[in-house]
Protein backbone atom coordinates (compact mmCIF):
# COMPACT_ATOMS: atom_id res chain seq x y z
CA UNK A 1 0.00 0.00 0.00
CA UNK A 2 3.00 2.37 0.49
CA UNK A 3 3.66 2.78 -3.48
CA UNK A 4 -0.25 3.49 -4.08
CA UNK A 5 -0.60 7.36 -3.52
CA UNK A 6 -3.88 8.30 -2.48
CA UNK A 7 -6.29 11.65 -3.05
CA UNK A 8 -7.58 14.73 -0.89
CA UNK A 9 -10.75 12.56 0.13
CA UNK A 10 -8.62 9.40 1.71
CA UNK A 11 -6.43 12.42 3.15
CA UNK A 12 -9.79 13.61 4.74
CA UNK A 13 -10.97 10.24 5.52
CA UNK A 14 -7.37 9.41 7.36
CA UNK A 15 -8.13 12.83 9.49
CA UNK A 16 -11.58 11.97 10.73
CA UNK A 17 -10.04 8.63 11.48
CA UNK A 18 -7.23 9.81 13.50
CA UNK A 19 -10.01 12.84 15.17
CA UNK A 20 -12.09 9.68 16.09
CA UNK A 21 -8.97 8.37 18.18
CA UNK A 22 -7.49 11.57 20.23
CA UNK A 23 -10.67 13.46 19.96
CA UNK A 24 -9.48 16.69 21.15
CA UNK A 25 -7.71 19.26 19.06
CA UNK A 26 -4.36 20.30 19.22
CA UNK A 27 -2.47 23.79 17.74
CA UNK A 28 0.99 24.41 17.03
CA UNK A 29 2.05 20.78 17.83
CA UNK A 30 0.54 17.66 16.24
CA UNK A 31 0.17 15.97 19.34
CA UNK A 32 -0.70 16.92 23.58
CA UNK A 33 -1.06 14.52 25.84
CA UNK A 34 -3.11 11.68 25.01
CA UNK A 35 -6.11 12.82 23.68
CA UNK A 36 -4.92 16.00 21.24
CA UNK A 37 -4.03 16.10 17.55
CA UNK A 38 -3.91 18.54 15.06
CA UNK A 39 -5.51 18.13 11.51
CA UNK A 40 -1.87 16.30 10.41
CA UNK A 41 -1.58 14.66 13.57
CA UNK A 42 -4.89 13.27 12.47
CA UNK A 43 -4.24 12.50 9.61
CA UNK A 44 -1.05 10.43 10.80
CA UNK A 45 -3.17 8.87 13.53
CA UNK A 46 -5.46 7.53 10.40
CA UNK A 47 -2.66 5.53 9.02
CA UNK A 48 0.12 4.75 10.85
CA UNK A 49 -0.14 3.21 14.51
CA UNK A 50 1.24 5.14 17.28
CA UNK A 51 2.18 5.25 20.56
CA UNK A 52 -0.57 6.48 23.26
CA UNK A 53 1.63 9.47 24.84
CA UNK A 54 3.18 11.20 21.42
CA UNK A 55 3.06 14.84 23.39
CA UNK A 56 5.69 17.19 21.52
CA UNK A 57 6.45 14.40 19.20
CA UNK A 58 6.63 14.78 15.43
CA UNK A 59 6.25 11.78 13.51
CA UNK A 60 9.20 10.10 11.91
CA UNK A 61 7.23 8.53 8.89
CA UNK A 62 6.35 10.89 5.84
CA UNK A 63 2.62 11.03 5.09
CA UNK A 64 3.64 11.65 1.38
CA UNK A 65 4.15 7.84 1.01
CA UNK A 66 0.49 7.53 0.84
CA UNK A 67 -0.60 11.37 0.06
CA UNK A 68 1.45 12.71 -2.35
CA UNK A 69 -0.90 15.76 -2.60
CA UNK A 70 0.62 17.16 0.33
CA UNK A 71 4.05 17.81 -1.36
CA UNK A 72 2.72 17.81 -5.04
CA UNK A 73 0.18 20.71 -5.01
CA UNK A 74 -0.56 24.52 -3.98
CA UNK A 75 -4.11 26.02 -2.60
CA UNK A 76 -5.29 29.42 -1.83
CA UNK A 77 -6.33 29.95 1.56
CA UNK A 78 -10.45 29.61 1.79
CA UNK A 79 -10.59 32.34 4.45
CA UNK A 80 -12.18 35.73 2.31
CA UNK A 81 -9.40 38.08 2.58
CA UNK A 82 -6.57 35.64 3.64
CA UNK A 83 -4.46 35.81 0.71
CA UNK A 84 -1.94 32.39 1.66
CA UNK A 85 -0.96 30.47 -1.53
CA UNK A 86 0.63 27.35 0.34
CA UNK A 87 1.46 24.17 -0.43
CA UNK A 88 -1.54 21.68 0.68
CA UNK A 89 0.13 20.24 3.61
CA UNK A 90 1.38 23.93 4.96
CA UNK A 91 -2.29 24.94 3.52
CA UNK A 92 -3.78 22.22 6.25
CA UNK A 93 -1.02 23.65 9.05
CA UNK A 94 -2.48 27.30 7.98
CA UNK A 95 -6.07 26.34 9.04
CA UNK A 96 -5.27 24.48 11.91
CA UNK A 97 -3.13 27.34 13.79
CA UNK A 98 -4.38 30.65 12.40
CA UNK A 99 -7.79 29.79 11.59
CA UNK A 100 -8.26 27.51 14.38
CA UNK A 101 -10.19 25.29 12.01
CA UNK A 102 -11.67 22.48 13.41
CA UNK A 103 -10.22 18.93 12.10
CA UNK A 104 -13.74 17.92 11.00
CA UNK A 105 -13.64 21.41 8.88
CA UNK A 106 -10.44 20.85 6.87
CA UNK A 107 -11.35 17.18 5.92
CA UNK A 108 -14.95 18.60 4.93
CA UNK A 109 -12.88 21.47 2.80
CA UNK A 110 -10.63 18.66 1.16
CA UNK A 111 -13.16 16.53 0.35
CA UNK A 112 -15.46 19.79 -1.27
CA UNK A 113 -11.92 20.85 -3.07
CA UNK A 114 -9.98 17.79 -3.62
CA UNK A 115 -10.97 17.88 -7.16
CA UNK A 116 -10.46 21.29 -7.76
CA UNK A 117 -7.59 22.48 -9.96
CA UNK A 118 -4.53 22.87 -8.06
CA UNK A 119 -2.60 26.26 -8.80
CA UNK A 120 0.67 25.78 -11.25
CA UNK A 121 3.27 24.91 -9.09
CA UNK A 122 5.36 28.00 -10.52
CA UNK A 123 2.91 30.05 -8.44
CA UNK A 124 4.21 32.17 -5.83
CA UNK A 125 3.80 30.96 -2.70
CA UNK A 126 3.30 33.16 0.53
Amino acid sequence: MADEHHGTKELASAIRAGAERRPEQAFGDYFVGRRASCALGAAYEGIYRLASDMSGQRPTRDLTTFFDCLEGTIRACPIEGCKKRLLLSAMIVHLNDHHEWSREKIADWLEENGAAKPAPAGDQLR
